[in-house]
Protein backbone atom coordinates (compact mmCIF):
# COMPACT_ATOMS: atom_id res chain seq x y z
CA UNK A 1 0.00 0.00 0.00
CA UNK A 2 2.87 2.43 -1.00
CA UNK A 3 1.21 5.58 -0.97
CA UNK A 4 1.41 7.72 -4.80
CA UNK A 5 4.07 9.96 -6.39
CA UNK A 6 4.35 13.17 -3.89
CA UNK A 7 1.64 11.28 -1.47
CA UNK A 8 3.58 12.56 1.60
CA UNK A 9 3.39 15.71 1.27
CA UNK A 10 -0.32 15.21 -0.06
CA UNK A 11 -0.77 13.46 2.87
CA UNK A 12 -0.59 16.32 5.42
CA UNK A 13 -2.32 18.84 3.29
CA UNK A 14 -5.05 16.36 3.19
CA UNK A 15 -5.08 15.60 6.91
CA UNK A 16 -5.14 19.37 7.42
CA UNK A 17 -8.00 20.05 5.06
CA UNK A 18 -9.97 17.55 6.55
CA UNK A 19 -9.26 18.84 10.36
CA UNK A 20 -10.02 22.18 9.21
CA UNK A 21 -13.98 21.28 8.03
CA UNK A 22 -16.53 22.34 10.11
CA UNK A 23 -17.46 19.44 13.43
CA UNK A 24 -14.54 17.33 12.00
CA UNK A 25 -11.77 17.48 14.89
CA UNK A 26 -14.39 18.31 17.65
CA UNK A 27 -16.07 15.19 16.18
CA UNK A 28 -12.67 12.98 16.58
CA UNK A 29 -12.24 14.43 19.63
CA UNK A 30 -15.57 13.72 21.58
CA UNK A 31 -14.85 10.27 19.31
CA UNK A 32 -11.90 9.70 21.89
CA UNK A 33 -13.34 10.60 24.67
CA UNK A 34 -16.74 8.51 24.32
CA UNK A 35 -13.91 5.19 23.33
CA UNK A 36 -11.90 5.76 26.32
CA UNK A 37 -14.29 4.05 28.87
CA UNK A 38 -14.87 1.09 26.74
CA UNK A 39 -11.66 0.49 25.96
CA UNK A 40 -10.83 -0.69 29.55
CA UNK A 41 -13.74 -2.14 30.38
CA UNK A 42 -12.44 -5.67 30.18
CA UNK A 43 -9.31 -5.44 32.10
CA UNK A 44 -11.11 -3.15 34.50
CA UNK A 45 -13.91 -5.76 35.02
CA UNK A 46 -11.01 -8.56 35.40
CA UNK A 47 -8.96 -6.73 38.44
CA UNK A 48 -12.57 -5.75 40.30
CA UNK A 49 -13.99 -9.62 39.93
CA UNK A 50 -10.99 -11.09 40.94
CA UNK A 51 -9.27 -8.33 43.27
CA UNK A 52 -12.63 -6.62 44.65
CA UNK A 53 -14.86 -9.37 45.15
CA UNK A 54 -12.39 -12.24 45.20
CA UNK A 55 -13.87 -14.71 43.38
CA UNK A 56 -11.44 -17.02 40.07
CA UNK A 57 -11.06 -15.76 36.74
CA UNK A 58 -13.38 -17.76 35.08
CA UNK A 59 -16.29 -15.33 37.15
CA UNK A 60 -14.39 -13.21 35.40
CA UNK A 61 -14.23 -14.03 32.18
CA UNK A 62 -18.82 -14.75 32.73
CA UNK A 63 -18.44 -10.88 33.75
CA UNK A 64 -17.04 -9.86 31.02
CA UNK A 65 -18.84 -11.84 28.47
CA UNK A 66 -22.08 -10.56 29.60
CA UNK A 67 -21.11 -7.20 28.95
CA UNK A 68 -20.22 -8.04 25.45
CA UNK A 69 -23.08 -9.71 24.76
CA UNK A 70 -24.98 -6.70 25.54
CA UNK A 71 -23.19 -4.98 23.33
CA UNK A 72 -23.45 -7.00 20.40
CA UNK A 73 -27.06 -7.19 20.84
CA UNK A 74 -27.69 -3.55 21.77
CA UNK A 75 -25.59 -1.86 18.94
CA UNK A 76 -27.84 -2.51 15.86
CA UNK A 77 -30.32 -1.52 18.20
CA UNK A 78 -28.79 1.67 18.73
CA UNK A 79 -27.74 2.14 15.45
CA UNK A 80 -31.46 1.82 14.24
CA UNK A 81 -32.53 4.20 17.10
CA UNK A 82 -30.23 7.24 15.37
CA UNK A 83 -31.47 6.49 12.13
CA UNK A 84 -35.40 6.79 13.06
CA UNK A 85 -35.29 8.65 16.54
CA UNK A 86 -32.26 11.09 15.82
CA UNK A 87 -29.17 11.31 17.13
CA UNK A 88 -29.99 12.77 20.74
CA UNK A 89 -33.48 11.29 21.53
CA UNK A 90 -30.87 8.09 20.51
CA UNK A 91 -28.20 9.06 23.09
CA UNK A 92 -30.22 9.95 26.56
CA UNK A 93 -31.20 6.47 27.34
CA UNK A 94 -27.50 5.79 26.75
CA UNK A 95 -26.41 8.53 28.87
CA UNK A 96 -28.93 7.24 31.82
CA UNK A 97 -28.34 3.52 32.02
CA UNK A 98 -25.13 3.22 31.20
CA UNK A 99 -23.81 5.88 33.51
CA UNK A 100 -26.03 4.34 35.99
CA UNK A 101 -24.80 0.96 35.28
CA UNK A 102 -21.45 2.33 35.88
CA UNK A 103 -21.77 4.10 38.94
CA UNK A 104 -23.76 1.32 40.64
CA UNK A 105 -21.20 -1.59 39.79
CA UNK A 106 -18.55 -1.03 42.42
CA UNK A 107 -21.18 -1.29 45.20
CA UNK A 108 -23.25 -4.22 44.55
CA UNK A 109 -22.62 -8.06 44.64
CA UNK A 110 -21.39 -10.18 42.04
CA UNK A 111 -24.48 -11.18 40.93
CA UNK A 112 -25.76 -7.72 40.65
CA UNK A 113 -22.92 -6.87 39.05
CA UNK A 114 -24.03 -9.55 35.87
CA UNK A 115 -26.96 -7.84 35.04
CA UNK A 116 -25.30 -4.33 35.44
CA UNK A 117 -22.57 -5.13 33.28
CA UNK A 118 -25.48 -6.69 30.65
CA UNK A 119 -27.16 -3.32 30.74
CA UNK A 120 -24.38 -1.17 30.68
CA UNK A 121 -23.73 -3.21 27.17
CA UNK A 122 -26.94 -3.46 26.11
CA UNK A 123 -27.20 0.71 26.63
CA UNK A 124 -23.72 1.20 25.44
CA UNK A 125 -22.67 4.56 23.98
CA UNK A 126 -22.85 3.84 20.37
CA UNK A 127 -19.45 6.37 19.83
CA UNK A 128 -18.31 4.15 16.66
CA UNK A 129 -21.81 4.13 14.67
CA UNK A 130 -22.01 7.89 15.46
CA UNK A 131 -18.93 8.91 14.85
CA UNK A 132 -18.57 6.91 11.32
CA UNK A 133 -22.10 7.55 10.25
CA UNK A 134 -21.18 11.57 10.83
CA UNK A 135 -18.16 11.22 8.96
CA UNK A 136 -19.54 9.39 6.10
CA UNK A 137 -22.17 12.16 5.42
CA UNK A 138 -19.60 14.74 6.07
CA UNK A 139 -16.75 13.37 3.66
CA UNK A 140 -17.14 12.26 0.09
CA UNK A 141 -14.40 10.01 -2.12
CA UNK A 142 -10.53 10.82 -0.80
CA UNK A 143 -11.30 13.02 1.90
CA UNK A 144 -14.00 10.20 3.90
CA UNK A 145 -10.98 8.05 3.43
CA UNK A 146 -8.43 10.18 5.50
CA UNK A 147 -11.31 11.10 7.59
CA UNK A 148 -11.85 7.48 8.93
CA UNK A 149 -8.16 6.88 8.84
CA UNK A 150 -8.07 9.43 11.40
CA UNK A 151 -10.35 7.85 13.36
CA UNK A 152 -8.62 4.68 13.19
CA UNK A 153 -5.56 6.20 14.62
CA UNK A 154 -7.58 8.13 17.20
CA UNK A 155 -8.79 4.58 18.11
CA UNK A 156 -5.16 3.06 18.04
CA UNK A 157 -3.97 5.81 20.41
CA UNK A 158 -7.15 4.63 23.05
CA UNK A 159 -6.05 1.14 23.27
CA UNK A 160 -2.43 2.49 24.31
CA UNK A 161 -3.77 4.74 26.32
CA UNK A 162 -6.54 3.12 28.10
CA UNK A 163 -6.43 -0.24 29.47
CA UNK A 164 -2.62 0.86 31.13
CA UNK A 165 -3.79 3.67 33.08
CA UNK A 166 -7.16 1.52 33.98
CA UNK A 167 -5.35 -1.30 35.45
CA UNK A 168 -2.52 1.37 37.04
CA UNK A 169 -5.99 2.89 39.08
CA UNK A 170 -7.83 0.21 39.55
CA UNK A 171 -4.40 -1.80 41.20
CA UNK A 172 -2.92 0.92 42.88
CA UNK A 173 -6.26 3.50 44.01
CA UNK A 174 -9.36 1.60 43.55
CA UNK A 175 -11.08 -0.71 41.12
CA UNK A 176 -14.64 0.68 42.08
CA UNK A 177 -13.31 4.07 41.71
CA UNK A 178 -11.77 3.23 38.43
CA UNK A 179 -15.62 1.89 37.36
CA UNK A 180 -17.04 5.40 38.70
CA UNK A 181 -14.42 7.17 36.64
CA UNK A 182 -15.86 4.94 33.31
CA UNK A 183 -19.38 5.89 34.16
CA UNK A 184 -18.26 9.48 34.35
CA UNK A 185 -16.51 9.43 31.23
CA UNK A 186 -19.72 8.07 29.04
CA UNK A 187 -22.12 10.51 30.64
CA UNK A 188 -19.72 13.46 29.88
CA UNK A 189 -18.90 12.15 26.28
CA UNK A 190 -22.71 11.55 25.87
CA UNK A 191 -23.89 15.23 26.82
CA UNK A 192 -20.80 16.75 24.45
CA UNK A 193 -22.56 14.77 21.88
CA UNK A 194 -25.64 15.64 22.42
CA UNK A 195 -24.30 19.39 22.54
CA UNK A 196 -22.81 19.20 19.43
CA UNK A 197 -25.06 17.08 17.64
CA UNK A 198 -23.16 15.90 14.54
CA UNK A 199 -24.65 15.53 11.48
CA UNK A 200 -26.02 11.68 10.38
CA UNK A 201 -27.80 12.94 7.57
CA UNK A 202 -26.91 15.10 4.36
CA UNK A 203 -30.46 16.70 4.88
CA UNK A 204 -28.82 17.81 8.35
CA UNK A 205 -25.84 19.67 6.61
CA UNK A 206 -25.91 23.46 6.74
CA UNK A 207 -26.28 23.86 3.27
CA UNK A 208 -29.75 21.79 3.03
CA UNK A 209 -31.61 23.95 5.97
CA UNK A 210 -32.88 21.02 7.16
CA UNK A 211 -31.84 19.60 10.60
CA UNK A 212 -34.98 17.08 11.33
CA UNK A 213 -34.07 13.14 11.16
CA UNK A 214 -36.40 10.66 11.24
CA UNK A 215 -38.01 7.77 8.84
CA UNK A 216 -39.11 10.68 6.19
CA UNK A 217 -35.60 11.90 6.08
CA UNK A 218 -34.37 12.76 2.35
CA UNK A 219 -32.65 10.47 0.43
CA UNK A 220 -29.35 10.07 -0.12
CA UNK A 221 -28.58 6.82 -2.07
CA UNK A 222 -29.80 5.78 -5.48
CA UNK A 223 -32.49 2.66 -3.07
CA UNK A 224 -33.96 5.24 -2.02
CA UNK A 225 -34.85 7.58 -5.08
CA UNK A 226 -37.95 5.73 -5.62
CA UNK A 227 -39.96 6.05 -2.17
CA UNK A 228 -39.80 9.48 -2.06
CA UNK A 229 -41.34 12.38 -4.12
CA UNK A 230 -40.28 16.31 -4.16
CA UNK A 231 -42.72 18.23 -2.19
CA UNK A 232 -43.61 21.83 -3.82
CA UNK A 233 -43.53 23.81 -0.55
CA UNK A 234 -39.85 22.84 0.15
CA UNK A 235 -40.60 20.61 3.34
CA UNK A 236 -38.28 17.32 3.44
CA UNK A 237 -39.79 15.07 0.99
CA UNK A 238 -41.99 12.23 2.38
CA UNK A 239 -42.86 8.72 1.70
CA UNK A 240 -44.87 7.95 -1.46
CA UNK A 241 -48.78 6.99 -0.63
CA UNK A 242 -49.08 3.18 -1.64
CA UNK A 243 -46.17 2.31 -2.26
CA UNK A 244 -44.75 -0.70 -1.26
CA UNK A 245 -43.96 -1.06 2.37
CA UNK A 246 -40.01 -1.21 3.03
CA UNK A 247 -38.32 -4.94 3.69
CA UNK A 248 -37.09 -4.74 7.23
CA UNK A 249 -33.46 -5.64 5.79
CA UNK A 250 -33.85 -4.30 2.83
CA UNK A 251 -30.71 -2.66 3.03
CA UNK A 252 -28.88 -5.93 3.18
CA UNK A 253 -26.96 -6.84 -0.04
CA UNK A 254 -23.72 -8.73 -0.46
CA UNK A 255 -21.14 -6.04 0.02
CA UNK A 256 -22.75 -5.88 3.39
CA UNK A 257 -22.71 -9.83 4.39
CA UNK A 258 -19.26 -9.32 3.35
CA UNK A 259 -18.32 -6.38 5.34
CA UNK A 260 -19.87 -8.60 8.34
CA UNK A 261 -18.15 -11.76 7.89
CA UNK A 262 -14.94 -9.84 7.62
CA UNK A 263 -15.81 -8.25 10.66
CA UNK A 264 -16.18 -10.89 12.52
CA UNK A 265 -12.98 -12.63 11.01
CA UNK A 266 -10.77 -9.61 12.25
CA UNK A 267 -12.30 -9.63 15.81
CA UNK A 268 -11.44 -13.08 16.37
CA UNK A 269 -8.22 -12.78 14.87
CA UNK A 270 -7.33 -9.42 16.46
CA UNK A 271 -8.68 -10.76 20.16
CA UNK A 272 -6.76 -13.66 19.86
CA UNK A 273 -3.61 -12.15 19.36
CA UNK A 274 -4.14 -10.17 22.23
CA UNK A 275 -4.55 -12.93 24.18
CA UNK A 276 -2.10 -15.21 22.71
CA UNK A 277 0.29 -12.01 23.21
CA UNK A 278 -0.52 -12.72 26.98
CA UNK A 279 0.23 -16.26 26.84
CA UNK A 280 3.61 -15.80 24.82
CA UNK A 281 4.72 -13.30 27.61
CA UNK A 282 4.17 -15.91 30.72
CA UNK A 283 6.05 -18.65 28.32
CA UNK A 284 8.74 -16.97 28.65
CA UNK A 285 8.09 -15.24 32.15
CA UNK A 286 9.07 -12.04 30.81
CA UNK A 287 7.04 -10.03 33.89
CA UNK A 288 4.97 -8.18 31.74
CA UNK A 289 7.37 -5.55 30.70
CA UNK A 290 7.63 -6.94 26.65
CA UNK A 291 3.70 -6.71 27.17
CA UNK A 292 3.96 -2.90 26.95
CA UNK A 293 6.55 -3.26 24.29
CA UNK A 294 4.81 -5.96 22.10
CA UNK A 295 0.93 -4.28 22.82
CA UNK A 296 3.02 -0.41 21.85
CA UNK A 297 4.93 -1.49 18.63
CA UNK A 298 1.86 -2.77 17.50
CA UNK A 299 -0.20 -0.37 17.97
CA UNK A 300 1.98 2.13 16.90
CA UNK A 301 2.37 0.61 12.74
CA UNK A 302 -1.38 0.83 12.88
CA UNK A 303 -0.92 4.35 13.51
CA UNK A 304 1.62 4.07 10.75
CA UNK A 305 -0.63 2.33 8.48
CA UNK A 306 -3.73 3.90 9.26
CA UNK A 307 -1.39 7.32 8.21
CA UNK A 308 0.04 6.33 4.98
CA UNK A 309 -3.57 4.29 3.91
CA UNK A 310 -5.68 7.17 4.63
CA UNK A 311 -3.11 9.58 1.96
CA UNK A 312 -3.76 7.28 -0.87
CA UNK A 313 -5.40 8.22 -3.57
CA UNK A 314 -7.21 4.62 -4.53
CA UNK A 315 -9.03 1.98 -3.11
CA UNK A 316 -8.23 -1.29 -1.88
CA UNK A 317 -10.52 -4.19 -0.99
CA UNK A 318 -11.02 -4.86 2.96
CA UNK A 319 -10.86 -8.68 2.18
CA UNK A 320 -7.71 -8.72 0.59
CA UNK A 321 -6.48 -6.71 3.49
CA UNK A 322 -7.11 -8.92 6.35
CA UNK A 323 -5.81 -11.73 3.90
CA UNK A 324 -2.55 -9.73 3.96
CA UNK A 325 -2.84 -9.06 7.57
CA UNK A 326 -3.13 -12.77 8.40
CA UNK A 327 -0.30 -13.65 5.87
CA UNK A 328 1.74 -10.92 7.72
CA UNK A 329 1.12 -12.28 11.09
CA UNK A 330 2.43 -15.78 10.53
CA UNK A 331 6.50 -15.16 11.29
CA UNK A 332 5.21 -14.11 14.48
CA UNK A 333 4.69 -18.06 15.51
CA UNK A 334 8.89 -18.65 15.10
CA UNK A 335 9.39 -15.45 17.44
CA UNK A 336 11.98 -16.47 20.41
CA UNK A 337 11.44 -13.98 22.92
CA UNK A 338 9.08 -10.68 23.84
CA UNK A 339 11.63 -8.16 21.71
CA UNK A 340 11.49 -10.47 18.55
CA UNK A 341 8.09 -10.82 18.95
CA UNK A 342 6.84 -7.80 19.13
CA UNK A 343 8.95 -6.63 15.97
CA UNK A 344 7.45 -9.75 14.20
CA UNK A 345 4.22 -7.91 15.33
CA UNK A 346 5.15 -4.90 12.73
CA UNK A 347 4.33 -6.26 9.73
CA UNK A 348 0.43 -7.35 10.73
CA UNK A 349 -0.12 -4.02 12.91
CA UNK A 350 0.73 -2.29 9.87
CA UNK A 351 -2.83 -3.37 7.95
CA UNK A 352 -5.22 -3.28 11.27
CA UNK A 353 -5.77 0.53 10.70
CA UNK A 354 -6.16 0.44 7.00
CA UNK A 355 -8.63 -2.57 7.24
CA UNK A 356 -10.65 -0.87 9.48
CA UNK A 357 -10.84 2.23 7.51
CA UNK A 358 -11.34 0.10 3.97
CA UNK A 359 -14.38 -1.49 5.61
CA UNK A 360 -16.49 1.06 7.21
CA UNK A 361 -15.98 3.19 3.74
CA UNK A 362 -16.96 0.05 1.39
CA UNK A 363 -19.79 -0.33 3.94
CA UNK A 364 -21.05 3.45 4.14
CA UNK A 365 -20.92 3.48 0.06
CA UNK A 366 -23.41 -0.16 0.11
CA UNK A 367 -25.57 1.41 2.69
CA UNK A 368 -28.55 3.85 2.56
CA UNK A 369 -27.79 6.81 4.61
CA UNK A 370 -31.20 6.48 6.24
CA UNK A 371 -29.81 2.67 7.19
CA UNK A 372 -26.50 3.76 8.29
CA UNK A 373 -26.35 3.69 11.83
CA UNK A 374 -28.04 0.29 11.63
CA UNK A 375 -25.43 -0.73 9.39
CA UNK A 376 -23.13 0.39 11.40
CA UNK A 377 -24.49 -1.51 14.28
CA UNK A 378 -24.50 -4.84 12.94
CA UNK A 379 -20.86 -3.96 11.94
CA UNK A 380 -19.56 -3.38 15.42
CA UNK A 381 -21.60 -6.92 16.67
CA UNK A 382 -20.13 -8.91 13.90
CA UNK A 383 -16.56 -7.91 15.34
CA UNK A 384 -17.94 -8.09 19.29
CA UNK A 385 -19.26 -11.61 17.77
CA UNK A 386 -16.06 -12.88 16.50
CA UNK A 387 -14.37 -11.09 19.62
CA UNK A 388 -16.24 -13.05 22.27
CA UNK A 389 -15.86 -16.66 19.71
CA UNK A 390 -12.31 -15.68 19.38
CA UNK A 391 -10.83 -15.20 23.16
CA UNK A 392 -11.71 -18.94 24.33
CA UNK A 393 -11.28 -20.61 21.33
CA UNK A 394 -7.60 -19.82 21.26
CA UNK A 395 -7.63 -20.19 24.90
CA UNK A 396 -7.63 -23.87 23.53
CA UNK A 397 -5.48 -24.06 21.58
CA UNK A 398 -2.90 -22.27 23.84
CA UNK A 399 -3.86 -25.13 26.57
CA UNK A 400 -3.47 -27.76 24.09
CA UNK A 401 -0.41 -26.38 21.72
CA UNK A 402 0.90 -22.78 23.08
CA UNK A 403 0.85 -19.73 21.88
CA UNK A 404 3.42 -20.14 18.84
CA UNK A 405 0.87 -22.43 17.56
CA UNK A 406 -2.02 -19.97 18.32
CA UNK A 407 -0.52 -17.22 16.09
CA UNK A 408 -0.58 -19.98 13.23
CA UNK A 409 -4.12 -20.53 14.14
CA UNK A 410 -5.36 -16.67 13.65
CA UNK A 411 -3.24 -16.01 10.56
CA UNK A 412 -5.04 -18.74 9.20
CA UNK A 413 -8.42 -17.32 10.50
CA UNK A 414 -7.53 -14.20 8.88
CA UNK A 415 -6.36 -15.44 5.37
CA UNK A 416 -9.63 -17.51 4.98
CA UNK A 417 -11.46 -15.09 5.93
CA UNK A 418 -10.56 -12.72 3.32
CA UNK A 419 -9.60 -15.52 0.59
CA UNK A 420 -12.66 -17.38 1.29
CA UNK A 421 -15.07 -14.35 0.99
CA UNK A 422 -13.27 -13.50 -2.57
CA UNK A 423 -13.73 -16.94 -3.63
CA UNK A 424 -17.54 -16.90 -2.48
CA UNK A 425 -18.11 -13.76 -4.17
CA UNK A 426 -15.95 -14.15 -7.09
CA UNK A 427 -18.51 -17.15 -7.97
CA UNK A 428 -21.53 -15.57 -7.36
CA UNK A 429 -20.52 -12.97 -9.88
CA UNK A 430 -19.74 -15.15 -12.50
CA UNK A 431 -23.30 -16.96 -11.69
CA UNK A 432 -25.06 -13.76 -11.92
CA UNK A 433 -23.41 -13.52 -15.13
Amino acid sequence: MSAEKGSEKGAFAQYGAVLKRPHVAPLLLVGFLGRLPHSVTAVLVTIHVTQTLHRDYASAGLAAALLTIGIAFGAPWRGRAIDTRGLRRALLPSIIVEGAAWGLAPFVSYEWLLLLLFLAGLYALPVFTIVRQSLSVMMHGDDRRTAFSLDSMSTEMVFIIGPGAAAVVATQLSSGLAMMVVGGLVVLAGIVLMWRNPPTRSSQLPSSGRVQVDELSAPAHPDDAPNVVPVVTGAIPVIKPGGPAPKRFGWVNATVVAMLIMAAGAGMSLSGTEVSVVAFSERTHDGGSGLWWAYGIWSFASLVGGFLYGAQRRRFDPLAIIALMGIALLPVAFAPDMFWLGLLLVPSGFFIAPLMTAASERLTEAVSERHRGEAMGFYGSAMTAGTALGTPLVGVVIDQAGASTAFTALAGVAILTGVGTIGVRALRRRRLG
